[in-house]
């Protein structure tokens, strides 16, 4: 399994996602049930910086920029990216049990958090979710 950084002067979100993703995969190796086709664009709207993550089987890429076939595409404040990776998980989404995912979601409602392909993609985002969260193990129903 490998994670790479696919740009030559990678940004700090780009870094970061890697390194997280990493981290979350040797930490926990079932995860890696959670690696499938998909390609994620992750706008830090306040800081100015796009970053992809392209997941496949056996690889993950993450670079800086823009990609046209992204199936989900997620622009918030860096905070709230950050704080989507620290937010308790129920089926994959934040829980809307616990004050973190209650403010997740009411951010998705209010657009101050904007996920394109939500609808069509739920699974994908589940996913990533779980791939992403410091929070949840990834087992949780």
């Amino acid at each position: 399994m490998k994670v790479a950084v696919v740009s030559p002067a990678p940004s700090g979100l780009a870094s970061m996602v890697a390194e997280l993703i990493e981290q979350n995969l040797a930490r926990d190796p079932a995860r890696r049930g959670l690696l499938r086709p998909s390609v994620v664009v992750l706008d830090a709207s306040d800081a100015d910086v796009t970053v992809f993550v392209r997941i496949a089987l056996e690889e993950v890429r993450v670079g800086d920029g823009n990609v046209p076939d992204a199936h989900l595409s997620i622009r918030a404040p860096s905070a709230r990216l950050l704080d989507l990776t620290t937010a308790p998980l129920r089926f994959g989404l934040p829980d809307v049990r616990s004050r973190e995912g209650r403010a997740i979601v009411g951010d998705i409602l209010g657009r101050r958090l904007r996920i394109r392909g939500l609808l069509r993609h739920p699974l994908r985002l589940a996913r990533l979710t779980k791939l992403l969260s410091v929070a949840d193990t990834g087992r949780r129903a």
